[in-house]
């Protein structure tokens, strides 16, 4: 018990006018039979209990009443336990050359096997964590933000499927390029857009920030104050499946055209602390990027590649998505929450059993005064 407060103060003032009453009573209460002998014998006069207690009684009825109404509060902490929340994108990879057939069924795209990979993750995934999804070939696209719904989620996932034709699916499979730069700035914002209002960054902040990572490679991002105080490094993961080349865009037509370096994204990445895992079919990753995502320090990286052969099977997308759920495991949190306790119902009960007792030897034979 500890942080004691009143939530009435002023109530306590009353209890300077007990005394007064105590005294006013006493004063003008009508002389009892036992005060007109007491001048023939103290034998007859009533003895100290029977004669102050009804006093004694009233006296702590008023004060536990007083304190009933000034309503004294203390802060009483407990402890929960419970699961870690995930925040957790996944970035689908849907260029031209995702449309290959799998070694699994010539009948399959590549396509078609990652997606049964991603729904899998999907599954692997707990109730409250929140899951979204995004797509990209030429230009990125958002599909789901992220939801605890995993219904709602598979749902969106269907409109990257081939089998299904849609229009998002159609839209981002003309293009035919990758560009996996701005498919990882876009799942990064959507990990902004979660944060509580007064944190968001603005739009003009977000494409000032944009802006800042063109270009070629920068040895230091520079994050903006309001984000430095974020601490996203708690259960944030973006998982990337990509099979074409992963380019940096450093050009000047890349500069043109608003494109991010991937290098630069990568290195906000894991400066905010959130973990980066990229999944790498039939190619590879430059050693600049490689050195940004895994580091040479196993204690300093952001995250993991993976790379997979070109033929390959939905058994070993799911390993690898295995390993991945088995990183970003849910930790078990520990709590502790505080809670202002009242004091107004005990002090109540007390005050009422006092009067009672009083009430009781009132009408006692062996209390009464007269």
């Amino acid at each position: 018990m500890n942080e004691m407060a009143f939530q009435y103060p002023w109530a306590l003032v009353l209890l300077l006018l007990i005394p007064s009453a105590v005294f006013l009573k006493r004063r003008y209460a009508v002389k009892s039979a036992f005060s007109a002998v007491r001048f023939i014998s103290k034998t007859f006069e009533p003895h100290f209990v029977k004669k102050y207690a009804s006093d004694f009684l009233q006296v702590i009825f008023m004060f536990c009443t007083i304190l009933a109404l000034a309503n004294m509060q203390y802060s009483s902490f407990w402890q929960k336990t419970f699961l870690e929340s995930k925040w957790i994108m996944i970035v689908q990879d849907l260029s031209g050359s995702m449309n290959r057939a799998s070694a699994e069924d010539t009948r399959l795209t590549l396509g078609d096997v990652t997606l049964a990979g991603v729904e899998t993750f999907i599954d692997m995934r707990g109730k409250d964590d929140l899951i979204g999804l995004s797509a990209f070939s030429s230009y990125a696209k958002l599909i789901s933000p992220p939801t605890f719904d995993k219904k709602i989620l598979k749902q969106r996932l269907t409109l990257l499927s081939r089998k299904e034709d849609s229009v998002v699916f159609r839209e981002l499979t003309v293009g035919g390029a990758t560009n996996a730069s701005y498919a990882a700035w876009l799942a990064l914002c959507a990990f902004f857009m979660l944060l509580p209002e007064e944190n968001q960054p603005s739009y003009e902040e977000l494409k000032d920030f944009r802006y800042s990572l063109l270009g070629k490679s920068l040895r230091k991002v520079n994050v903006p104050e309001k984000l430095k105080k974020i601490k996203f490094g708690h259960g944030m993961a973006i998982v990337m499946f990509t099979d074409g080349r992963i380019e940096a865009n450093k050009s000047d037509a890349d500069v043109k055209k608003g494109l991010p370096n991937f290098v630069n994204v990568v290195r906000l990445i894991k400066k905010l602390g959130i973990k980066f895992y990229l999944i790498v079919a039939a190619g590879d990753v430059n050693q600049e990027l490689k050195d940004v995502i895994e580091g040479p320090d196993v204690d300093n990286r952001s995250g993991q590649i993976f790379y997979m052969p070109r033929a390959f099977n939905l058994e070993k997308i799911k390993e690898v998505y295995w390993i991945i759920n088995k990183m970003e495991k849910n930790r078990l949190l520990v709590k502790m929450e505080k809670k202002k306790k009242d004091t107004r119902k005990g002090f109540a009960g007390a005050a009422l059993v006092f009067l009672i007792v009083c009430g009781v030897l009132q009408i006692m034979p062996g209390f009464r005064k007269i």
